[in-house]
């Protein structure tokens, strides 16, 4: 069931009417069309709306076979766009103050750690920070797709150690039961992303390992498979093989041909100083 769907059922249950939830936070008409799936509310308006009616968060947590949180659409937005303002705006929304708990966790740390990550000017990833992050995940039983993304942003700044431990919860997850294509893929570019960081940190047999614990399907999705590709050439080149390099450079311009520059970019910036990763 949609956020919005869900969002109109639980209202309607508690005979509350679109002009009484929607308060000041936005139009009966702009919450509607939310409720309908034809539009999408700002976190913070989302968030205000949940709130005043007291309603439970829980009600609006991903479970196997739903669909995620909104806030994750809206995340995904602001990084394809590079929009520090946007991830800013998330992040308000979501942190700690006075009168508003943290209400998405796994959403809050995946901003946090994006805007280290994409603006380093904006916040510095603090070691107190990447712990509580990762004590959170290893804690959480069922990954969805967004602790997968939290569990990938983590990857750069844990130790060896913490990477393999990241795999294995990563592998187990996918072989809970039958797992979906989506789960599947998931999996994969986690894996390749633990590969890549192992492989920066001069471990090359455990990259090699960690990438060929992924299960790539007869025809994966053309991203996982690049992404594949690109961690496996990377491999080969900081082994000095330069068939790798050439390789690396020619999935790079494939990207931007498939006019994914921003993705490329992002590739580019992993690999830039193979050696100065710590741990």
């Amino acid at each position: 069931m949609r956020i919005g769907q869900h969002l109109q059922k639980l209202r309607i249950e508690r005979r509350v009417t679109l002009a009484q939830a929607a308060g000041t936070d936005c139009s009966p008409s702009t919450l509607s069309r939310f409720e309908n799936g034809r539009s999408q509310l700002p976190a913070e308006v989302f968030i205000n709306i949940i709130t005043r009616l007291h309603l439970d968060w829980a009600e609006f947590r991903p479970t196997p076979g739903t669909q995620q949180s909104a806030l994750i659409g809206q995340y995904h937005q602001a990084v394809t766009s590079r929009s520090a303002y946007q991830l800013l705006t998330l992040r308000e929304a979501l942190q700690d103050n006075q009168h508003r708990p943290l209400l998405y966790r796994t959403e809050y740390y995946i901003v946090e750690l994006t805007l280290a990550r994409d603006f380093p000017e904006t916040l510095t990833a603090s070691p107190q920070l990447i712990q509580t992050a990762l004590d959170y995940l290893v804690k959480i039983d069922y990954w969805n797709d967004a602790a997968f993304t939290l569990a990938s942003l983590l990857t750069p700044h844990v130790p060896i150690t913490v990477l393999d431990n990241l795999a294995r919860h990563a592998i187990y997850q996918s072989r809970d039961g039958q797992p979906s294509a989506e789960e599947v893929d998931r999996t994969t570019i986690l894996l390749a992303d633990i590969a890549l960081k192992k492989a920066r940190r001069g471990d090359f047999h455990g990259a090699e390992t960690t990438l060929t614990s992924c299960q790539l399907p007869a025809i994966p999705p053309l991203f996982t498979a690049m992404r594949h590709k690109f961690v496996a050439a990377f491999i080969r080149w900081r082994q000095g093989d330069e068939a790798g390099r050439e390789q690396v450079q020619a999935l790079l311009k494939l990207l931007e041909t498939l006019d994914a520059g921003d993705v490329a970019a992002r590739w580019r910036q992993e690999i830039k100083s193979p050696t100065g990763d710590r741990h």
